[in-house]
């Protein structure tokens, strides 16, 4: 039905001129008012799927977007409301209003009038007379100078940035959707393929991804939609308001700045030309094929606002000295420096060793902390196990000193603030050293002095030379870490033995190759010598090769006893030849994909498995008893393969209930024609009873007719505090298993089972807050429900039972009306049905 509220043209435009003024449903008569009848003339754009006009108001001008397919996008015209009514930012379109119509009409149809609902959608928008972003698109002999540029792409990412911290991912970012007002403010525009998350969810899957050619991520033929989506695209578009072009900036940046270098003009040339640098680097990270290596909106924020900070600390800063003298110290500073002196001495200890990486680098949590242990910053009582807690601790505190917001969580990566940088380098004096060695950018090495009495150092590329002449000499070194060896450069292999012979002291050895030097090395592979095994104090090494077999010394598991960390990169093509691990008791991590790891079980110090996986084999040392003695582990555990474990008591020598440590468990079948018995497969369930502090829980492809006593009897032990629990591929018939044991249960997702019925003791769940049902063809009914549901969402189940739950009056719309975020995704097919 229509708007039945009186607003008027002057209305809409005081609601216009009131930046306070929320959202208002509109009717449709005072849009068809302002358009003229939605007039040809006023026609001023189309899209895939609407029509936009101007709408005149007295002395305004607003934007009507009027659907032209209702029926076929109605989920498109939900989801740009839901989402447009969520965001306020002046870097996103305002958003005045909406109109959802239906009225009866008489149509002619097949030669007869007959009465028809007429449905009309449309939205109203703030009027942007610049249009879009790509009318501006140039090379840098044209068109915009780079200061417009420059706060088009800050605004951009400010206006991501919000999308993102309200759980909206775009999902079509791309100029023609990015327009212009009259001061050249860039405002986000046409939500049509967003998607909104629950406040912690950080993904979700579709079919399939729609987005605009060119600018949609690689990714997105998995059907996973994740924030990471709209940081490629941002990526693309960076480079093209840099550049002109859609291209990848990689080997690029140099360039980028050459050209721009040649148009600014002094003053401002040199600070302008490092902004520019910057945002080619910035697009360059949110290009990254891998996903997981995009930065965040947060980060890409702090690295402009940083930027353009740190020029004026510079030319201001009173610190002129390389000798630090507090009493000099700024306001700012002087605060951080008392901030400082109130850590304990292992806290400082870590802090100093931050400063070993160049500004704006974008440190991982989890790589820093185990740095940290590494070198024994941690000089406290506790048992070595609670070493890595402790550091966490300090990371968190080391967040809290940088003067970022926290909220409840603190995150994963984190880049150090400028001023904070400044007073470790300060701080730090010679004892943490970088060398900023851009061989690339200036055609030749570094020539500067090392500090002799240096005890970290960083390397920002592989330069054998300066190694051999100036690194191999520094008796007290404890950390090297060389980033990166750049394309068309060779790794000595002698260098790297003279390292492993002259470096005695060394607890962290850490070099990292570019891709681009991989793919024109031939063979693929990489030798670690034999030296190695004279590193006695080696805690960390990290070769970090993409897709190059590395191969390992025997010498390696036999002297290198205080191994915590092996990294080899998270790659998928890699191989490690010559490597076993059985004498390396005090490891802790083994970061490399596709590793074949006989007998892990005596590494009773892992904290992590490769992959955090463990597959159970026919073979002896992939057994399910090798877990028994993994009781470090923490994080994340997925075992599959349980097809090969053949009884009650195989399993329970896993011994899962000793890893307190775990948060997140999966067990997995699999079918490889050698399934056991369904009575068996319930015995082996029933032997790998969770932990008691699991939260999450995913139980995937389980075939047995009875559910495990820890599941279904709160006296019989099993996880207690479990939040979430998901139920996927359970063929069996029948109801599904009475959650007795979960009484703290908040989200429960059941996926693709041949249940007729759901747990029928559901009302007793008071902590749920989340049910989903997706694939589950055969359920027809729901039982009653808990009042504490506040999210709903059936998907790919039954026409006949999704359309009860949307029916008024219908047993099954009783049971969830109370609900108030319900969602229904299509319906399963009738063959998907039928089967």
């Amino acid at each position: 039905m229509e708007c039945r509220s009186i607003i008027t043209p002057r209305d809409l435009e005081s609601m216009l001129c009131d930046e306070t003024a929320e959202p208002q449903p509109l009717p449709l008569s005072l849009l068809k008012e302002i358009t003229n009848d939605f007039s040809p003339e006023l026609n001023i754009g189309s899209g895939g799927y609407a029509e936009v006009y101007k709408g005149i108001l007295e002395n305004r001008t607003v934007a009507v977007k009027r659907m032209s397919n209702t029926y076929k996008y109605e989920k498109e015209y939900l989801r740009e409301v839901e989402c447009l009514m969520m965001v306020k930012h002046k870097n996103i379109v305002r958003f005045l209003g909406y109109c959802a119509d239906t009225q009866g009409s008489m149509l002619k149809y097949e030669g007869k009038l007959v009465m028809a609902d007429v449905r009309q959608r449309l939205l109203c928008f703030e009027f942007l007379p610049k249009g879009s972003l790509r009318g501006y698109i140039t090379d840098t002999s044209c068109g915009l100078h780079w200061t417009y540029r420059y706060q088009i792409i800050i605004g951009i990412c400010q206006g991501l940035h919000c999308l993102h911290q309200n759980n909206i991912v775009h999902l079509d970012l791309k100029p023609e959707n990015i327009l212009l007002d009259d001061n050249l403010v860039p405002k986000i525009t046409d939500f049509g393929l967003s998607r909104c998350f629950r406040p912690m969810q950080s993904q979700t899957f579709t079919v399939h991804i729609r987005g605009t050619p060119g600018y949609v991520a690689p990714e997105c033929c998995n059907g996973e939609i994740t924030h990471r989506l709209d940081i490629y695209s941002l990526g693309i578009i960076i480079a093209e308001v840099l550049t002109g072009e859609r291209l990848d900036l990689n080997d690029n940046v140099n360039k980028v700045v050459e050209s721009w270098s040649a148009i600014l003009e002094k003053p401002q040339r040199d600070v302008q030309l490092e902004q520019v640098r910057v945002c080619a680097e910035i697009a360059m990270k949110c290009m990254e094929f891998n996903p997981a290596r995009r930065p965040d909106t947060q980060h890409i924020i702090s690295v402009l606002d940083g930027r353009e900070t740190i020029n004026g600390y510079i030319e201001n800063s009173m610190i002129t000295s390389q000798q630090f003298n507090p009493e000099i110290l700024n306001e700012t500073m002087g605060a951080l420096w008392l901030r400082y002196q109130q850590l304990n001495p292992d806290l400082q200890r870590s802090f100093k060793y931050c400063s070993i990486f160049p500004k704006r680098s974008k440190l991982r949590r989890d790589v820093l902390v185990r740095l940290w242990v590494a070198q024994g910053f941690i000089k406290t009582s506790c048992a070595t196990e609670d070493m890595e807690d402790i550091a966490e601790s300090y990371f968190q505190e080391l967040v809290s000193c940088s003067f970022l917001q926290q909220g409840g969580e603190w995150p994963d990566w984190f880049t150090i603030p400028d001023l904070l940088h400044d007073l470790l380098d300060k701080i730090s004096g010679t004892e943490c050293f970088r060398i900023e060695n851009a061989r690339s950018q200036r055609g030749e090495g570094w020539k500067g002095d090392v500090p002799q009495d240096v005890c970290h150092l960083l390397v920002e590329n592989y330069d054998g030379e300066l190694i051999t002449e100036k690194i191999l000499g520094l008796e007290n070194l404890q950390t090297l870490i060389i980033y990166v060896v750049e394309k068309g450069t060779t790794v000595e292999e002698n260098v790297i033995d003279n390292i492993c012979k002259r470096l005695q002291k060394l607890q962290v050895l850490a070099v990292a190759f570019s891709r681009e030097h991989l793919e024109i090395t031939k063979p693929k592979k990489f030798s670690i010598p034999e030296s190695i095994g004279q590193l006695k104090d080696l805690c960390y090494l990290s070769f970090r090769t993409f897709e190059c077999t590395v191969i390992l010394p025997s010498t390696l598991t036999k002297k290198l006893h205080h191994i915590q960390l092996l990294d080899f990169g998270r790659h998928g093509h890699g191989q490690i030849w010559e490597f076993t691990l059985d004498n390396l008791i005090n490891l802790r991590y083994i970061i490399c994909e596709n590793l074949e790891c006989p007998s892990i079980g005596r590494l009773i110090s892992l904290q992590a498995l490769p992959s955090s996986r463990f597959t159970v084999r026919n073979e002896q040392g992939y057994e399910i008893k090798q877990l028994r003695d993994l009781n470090k582990l923490r994080g994340s555990l997925t075992i599959n393969g349980l097809e090969n474990v053949k009884s009650k008591e195989e399993a329970v020598e896993a011994n899962l209930g000793a890893k307190d440590r775990l948060k997140e468990l999966k067990l997995e079948w699999g079918d490889d024609g050698t399934r056991c018995s369904s009575e068996v497969e319930a015995e082996v369930l029933e032997g790998l009873c969770p932990p008691v502090g699991i939260e999450e829980l995913i139980i995937a492809e389980y075939e047995s007719l009875r559910y495990p006593d820890w599941m279904v009897d709160k006296q019989k032990g099993g996880p207690k505090n479990l939040k979430k629990l998901v139920l996927g591929g359970w063929s069996q018939p029948g109801p599904g298993p009475e959650l007795v044991t979960f009484i703290h249960l908040r989200v429960l997702w059941l996926g693709r089972c041949n249940w007729d019925a759901l747990p029928g003791n559901m009302e007793h769940l008071t902590s749920l807050k989340e049910l989903q049902i997706e694939g589950c063809l055969n359920i027809r009914s729901l039982p009653t429900l808990p009042r504490s549901l506040e999210k709903f969402c059936v998907a790919y189940c039954s026409g006949e039972f999704t359309k009860s739950c949307q029916t008024v009056r219908h047993p099954n719309w009783q049971k969830i009306k109370h609900i108030p975020d319900q969602r229904f995704e299509d319906p399963a097919s009738s063959e998907e049905n039928s089967s």
